[in-house]
């Protein structure tokens, strides 16, 4: 019997992926757990093992879109069933079969027109209508794939795929503007458009400011590097996010549905840049892990990172994330919520400043810590006293041991 090789669901919100590559040709023959095909998901490319053995009748084509739960191939038994799977399942026809959850999927190219609806009226599925209505796009001219040419959501997302016109410029006279650089926004940049739309779409985001004097956290790096076991500034503000979580639980959460979801798990994302692009690599367990082992585990992610090795299991399932701008010279800015998390705190620059304290005035270096929730299920108060725990291990790293 012919075994399905079908898209997994790799992370808490992935709804489809493209698919990248076969990592072997139609018909030969594929061992269990051998790569089988390459996805890319969100932020990271992930290499598909073969479910078990057969030979390969891949039916989805390098480079479309396609959704969790879709059959994008068989394993044959033998030739004779690979010849039936070839008939009764050809690959041309991949990109308008349904998914495992009634789907269809966006292939790379938009599927044949099948026969046009009735003059004046436009047939398309209510997800297909508002994908469309989103993005500006004239359902009339988009090809249905659906039964009775029915536009469906796999429609629409192949028309978003495909280069638009410029519109018209405003005046004749005036002059035409050139390109310097199109950026198709695919991969990576296509996640963090989805990502960050959702987060402000679904969310009732509010952000609280503090400063932190910054003397205790600079003292502890200076002893650490002499005593030849140097931390890095986010090391210590995992830490401190880790401990600060488990003495407010509830900030520790996400919106499930009608119901909000306290993790018992601690899995702090730190947001960094490779140059293609923002990835959020998780320190899993933070509140168990010593400063060192916080350090060595974000060494390690970040090498990853660089490499383009950082795996799934790694990017995903997070529970907060740590965001620092420090290095480039920002003073303080308004974090965006990474969803599904229901919080965030950004970290500026160390600078020193002025101090006003018992009648005297002297310098000091500080830090601004800016804490960004969903103020739907987190109240101010205590988004503000989870702030002030961190303040407070920023200032007296001590208190964290």
């Amino acid at each position: 019997m012919a075994i399905e090789i079908a898209v997994p669901k790799l992370g808490l919100t992935m709804e489809e992926a493209v698919l990248v590559a076969w990592k072997a040709a139609p018909g030969a023959r594929v061992r269990k757990d051998d790569i089988v095909l390459v996805l890319e998901t969100d932020k990271v490319t992930f290499e598909m093992p073969s479910p078990g053995e057969g030979l390969l009748h891949p039916l989805v084509p390098p480079g479309s879109r396609i959704a969790v739960g879709q059959v994008v191939g068989y394993l044959a038994a033998d030739a004779a069933e690979l010849a039936r799977l070839a008939a009764e399942h050809p690959a041309a026809a991949a990109a308008a079969e349904p998914t495992a959850a009634g789907r269809p999927a966006a292939a790379a190219e938009a599927p044949p027109a099948a026969p046009g609806p009735a003059p004046g009226r436009v047939k398309a599925s209510p997800a297909a209508r508002a994908i469309a209505r989103a993005h500006g796009i004239e359902l009339a001219g988009v090809a249905g794939s659906g039964p009775g040419g029915r536009i469906v959501r796999a429609d629409v997302l192949a028309a978003l795929e495909r280069p638009r016109p410029a519109p018209a410029a405003p005046f004749a006279a005036a002059s035409p503007l050139t390109v310097l650089e199109d950026i198709p926004i695919t991969g990576v940049r296509r996640a963090i458009f989805r990502n960050m739309q959702a987060s402000l779409a679904t969310q009732a985001q509010i952000t609280l400011h503090t400063e932190a004097s910054a003397e205790a956290l600079l003292r502890l790096r200076r002893r650490r590097k002499e005593a030849g076991a140097p931390v890095s500034y986010n090391a210590v503000f995992v830490q401190a996010i880790a401990r600060a979580l488990r003495r407010h639980p509830r900030i520790n959460a996400s919106v499930e549905g009608d119901r909000i979801r306290v993790w018992r798990e601690i899995h702090v994302g730190v947001a960094m840049d490779f140059g293609g692009g923002l990835f959020v690599p998780k320190v899993r367990h933070a509140e168990a892990k010593t400063l060192t082992e916080i350090e060595d585990e974000l060494r390690r992610l970040a090498e990853a990172g660089r490499a383009g090795r950082l795996t799934l299991d790694e990017m995903s399932l997070g529970t907060f994330t740590l965001t620092n701008l420090g290095a480039w010279g920002v003073d303080r800015f308004t974090p965006i919520v990474n969803p599904p998390e229901s919080a965030i705190l950004g970290v500026g620059r160390i600078e020193e400043k002025a101090v006003a304290a018992g009648g005297e005035v002297r310098v000091e270096p500080r830090v601004a810590l800016s804490l960004t929730f969903d103020h739907r299920i987190i109240d101010g108060a205590a988004g503000a006293a989870f702030l002030q725990t961190v303040s407070r291990f920023v200032e007296e790293p001590a208190l964290m041991l």
